[in-house]
């Protein structure tokens, strides 16, 4: 395929892609104000669904996109609610609209790659791969982050609850110990329960605006904590005391991943090594004596062999992370 055909499909690509962001750009504040407003008004004036899982207005109302028109449409999709909720998760400030079009700009970019060395069935084979790479690339990264971040705040929430039992032995009251809490912890944790305030504030209730932290994190431990919580608000007890043994067993549970993370550290060792020796015997044999490898790339044996060879790999990583994931 002529490279210029390409050049020109990408630009006409990101032309369309700076047109929809300008349009979105256009949308007026006091409509951006008021949908923000909406999505942390109490939802006590309408009726509940018996059955169903309570569902806060803050994700009732929730924006997929900066155009109207399009936010309808993804809202209508499947999975947009869950890709959202990932999307909080992992703390990056993007909307479902824009996520999916980085997916598809990056599918629609690799799938174009491969075709700049002449088409072929076995070029286009790699073009459909690289663009499904390229579709699911964002989503991976995005999952990572989520897990970094979920890490990290399951780090800070000893803290967090330390600080709470000790404002509560204090006489303070139970939100004014959060927001001792947001002031005096850094983010990601900070972040969200200073979040968590700001939604009680504008209108939620307490158990509301906790559930909705507990929903946007995502961490067993923190649900603990928060079902504690909200146990003590209904039956009444210390909640100090409380707080002070989930600590405790908090404390337990990270002391037990620490010796199991140090008891399989070989085996992880083991399994890096055994994976990535494949590929650097490759990378190296490329370099030495190029001619020797090329059989793997001119001849249809030796693509397929190539192509098994990568299947196997992959089958091999994930198989390992399924044994070394080892729940507490």
């Amino acid at each position: 395929m002529d490279p210029m055909v390409i050049a020109i499909s990408v630009l006409v690509l990101a032309s369309v892609v700076a047109f929809v962001i300008a349009i979105g750009s256009r949308e007026k504040k006091s409509r951006f104000v008021e949908a923000r407003l909406q999505a942390f008004r109490s939802a006590e004036n309408q009726p509940k669904k018996h059955g169903s899982e309570p569902e806060s207005d803050a994700f009732k109302h929730r924006s997929y996109s900066g155009i109207p028109l399009l936010s309808g449409v993804f809202k209508r999709m499947r999975g947009s609610e869950a890709t959202a909720m990932m999307l909080e998760r992992s703390g990056v400030p993007l909307r479902v609209g824009e996520f999916y079009m980085i997916r598809w700009g990056m599918a629609f970019v690799l799938f174009f790659v491969p075709m700049v060395f002449g088409f072929s069935l076995f070029n286009l084979f790699f073009s459909v791969v690289a663009a499904a790479v390229g579709y699911i690339a964002p989503a991976w990264w995005i999952n990572s982050k989520r897990k970094s971040r979920t890490k990290r705040i399951n780090g800070q929430l000893v803290d967090m609850i330390g600080m709470v039992s000790n404002s509560l032995k204090s006489g303070y009251g139970l939100m004014q110990s959060f927001e001792f809490c947001g002031r005096q912890l850094p983010a990601p944790l900070g972040l969200e329960v200073r979040r968590m305030l700001r939604e009680a504030t504008l209108g939620l209730t307490a158990e509301d605006a906790l559930s909705a932290m507990g929903r946007r994190i995502d961490s067993k431990d923190l649900d603990m904590v928060l079902t504690a919580v909200n146990i003590q608000r209904s039956v009444g007890g210390n909640l100090a005391e409380i707080l002070d043994t989930v600590a405790y067993t908090m404390r337990e549970r990270e002391r037990i991943r620490g010796e199991i993370s140090t008891l399989t550290a070989q085996q992880q060792l083991t399994g890096i090594v055994v994976g990535g020796l494949p590929v650097f015997m490759f990378t190296l044999f490329m370099i030495i004596n190029p001619d020797y490898m090329s059989i793997l790339f001119e001849e249809m044996a030796g693509r397929v062999v190539l192509i098994g060879a990568v299947v196997l790999e992959i089958m091999g990583y994930f198989a390992m992370k399924k044994i070394m994931a080892i729940e507490i």
